[in-house]
């Protein structure tokens, strides 16, 4: 009885294997049968066997060298993807055709994770719509000019942290962390109205959130590398986009926040919580949703904001000092300028309308982000079928990716591609994607609607830090990129040596 048992357990496993293999088989001929050139799977993993032992950055530009032409197929584990590389067809993709590819591809599963399925990087259309209508008018050029004192502040504070320990103390300097502080003082502002500074005092409400959200374990970037690429595994295994102790603490936060000004009555213009207090008295919502769905949605639409603010900003700033310390011909072109522009204006920093007016610092950050975008690619799912050219066409349900690698890399473009050349921006403007070769903060209706703030954030920083200091290599010219984090961050936070300029 018990042989017998056995026989047909191992009957069962078998039949399974059987069934899962011509599944795989089944799904990896995909591509071939459409005639497009395709990076070969491996079984059960396609072509994501590198998961946490590579870059997603790295294996994207990997890609940008193998593949010339304008697509090619890749299969996430067993289901098939897109990838893109030509500027005409992420035009096709991102703006003509952008009502066949409306949403991300990344998890969006509203019960299991509200804050990461609700905000606007993830959110599905039609309330997507909606809430990128709502929150949009935070963005304005005149309340982005309010922001700018209060970054100024901040930087003055950075300058004077970067003095504190790295010169007089002659501590090592870990460049992301100290960005990461920097940007976190003012995300606190921006979001919750509350003034803090991690800078001074080395801690504060918005720093203990921003360390569970960019601290890249093994663990957290798996699950993070799940929602974005494999999200039926996400939804399977009810992972997160933001970490457990991250959600919990926005939610705390927010409600306290809340909570006092219902208390005392006051209120403040300037702040993303009282925008979106606004926002919810007027959100029409589906039909028998959830008495919880609008608070969600407006403690999502904070949690993202943080999470966007803070990351990329401090990934760019860290790359683009890296850069800096590496050509010191552009360093001091750099510094001469900002200098010639605070004397201009005859004040002690530069505010909003100074900054924009500095041309060399703008191609500096926007040369820095061409090769360094820190989110190397853009994400759709095809929602209905579509003719991407002649000789392709998109069925609906398929992912679709934009690597920004391979168009921030195209030759054709941005000759030796590997070197950095803010001359190749000096006449540029924060609005310019320069003929769709140029798209960090992505294009057409989901294009990111920090862009403007997070740039910002960027100038005041290095206009400050280089009148007061000079910027010398300390780590090798390539940085390693951390292969626990989707988006791009130096392995081990990246470093230079700080000298006070005489």
């Amino acid at each position: 009885m018990f042989g017998a048992i056995i026989q047909l357990f191992l009957v069962f496993v078998i039949s399974c294997l059987t069934v899962i293999y011509f599944f795989f088989r089944s799904n990896y001929g995909y591509w071939k049968k459409r005639g497009v050139p395709y990076e070969k799977p491996n079984p059960f993993f396609g072509n994501l066997l590198f998961l946490m032992r590579r870059s997603f950055w790295d294996v994207f530009y990997d890609f940008s060298k193998k593949y010339k032409g304008g697509y090619f197929g890749i299969f996430l584990s067993w289901r098939p993807a897109l990838m893109i590389h030509s500027k005409e067809l992420a035009k096709k993709v991102l703006v003509k055709d952008s009502d066949s590819y409306q949403d991300r591809y990344a998890y969006s599963g509203a019960d299991g994770d509200p804050l990461g399925s609700l905000n606007l990087f993830t959110l599905k259309s039609p309330m997507w719509v909606q809430m990128r209508h709502e929150v949009s008018p935070m963005f304005t050029s005149m309340r982005l000019r309010g922001i700018t004192e209060l970054m100024n502040i901040n930087s003055s504070e950075l300058v004077r942290r970067i003095q504190k320990d790295h010169i007089d103390n002659n501590a090592p300097v870990d460049l992301k962390e100290l960005f990461s502080m920097y940007t976190s003082d003012t995300v606190a502002y921006t979001v919750f109205g509350i003034r803090v500074s991690a800078l001074k005092e080395l801690t504060s409400p918005l720093w203990y959130i921003t360390r569970h959200m960019v601290r890249w374990t093994f663990w957290r970037g798996l699950e993070f590398t799940m929602v974005f690429f494999l999200p039926a595994i996400a939804e399977f295994f009810r992972l997160q986009f933001f970490s457990q102790p991250a959600t919990d603490y926005i939610k705390k936060l927010f409600e306290e926040v809340v909570a006092e000004r219902q208390k005392t009555g006051q209120s403040s213009d300037k702040d993303l919580v009282n925008h979106l207090l606004k926002v919810k008295t007027s959100l029409k919502l589906p039909a028998n949703s959830d008495s919880h769905l609008a608070d969600n949605l407006m403690m999502a639409q904070a949690a993202v904001f943080i999470l966007g603010a803070i990351e990329t900003s401090s990934t760019t700033l860290t790359y683009m000092l890296h850069e800096l310390a590496y050509h010191p011909d552009e360093q001091e072109k750099l510094y001469e300028e900002v200098s010639a522009a605070l004397k201009q204006s005859g004040k002690d920093v530069l505010e909003y309308d100074d900054l924009l007016k500095v041309k060399y610092l703008t191609a500096c950050m926007h040369e820095t982000l061409r090769k360094y975008p820190p989110v190397p690619h853009l994400d759709r799912i095809c929602n209905k079928t579509n003719k991407l050219t002649d000789e392709l066409t998109v069925e609906a349900g398929t992912p679709v990716f934009v690597n920004l690698v391979a168009i921030h890399y195209d030759e054709d473009s941005y000759p030796e591609p590997e070197q950095w050349r803010p001359e190749r921006f000096i006449d540029s403007n924060d609005s310019d994607n320069h003929d769709f070769t140029f798209l960090p903060f992505g294009e057409g209706p989901r294009f990111c609607i920090g862009k403007r703030y997070g740039m910002m954030q960027i100038r005041t920083a290095v206009a400050q830090m280089i009148t007061k200091f000079r910027f010398e290599p300390d780590a090798p010219e390539i940085l390693e990129s951390d292969p626990y984090s989707v988006i791009l961050s130096p392995k081990n936070g990246g470093k230079v040596k700080i000298l006070p300029r005489s």
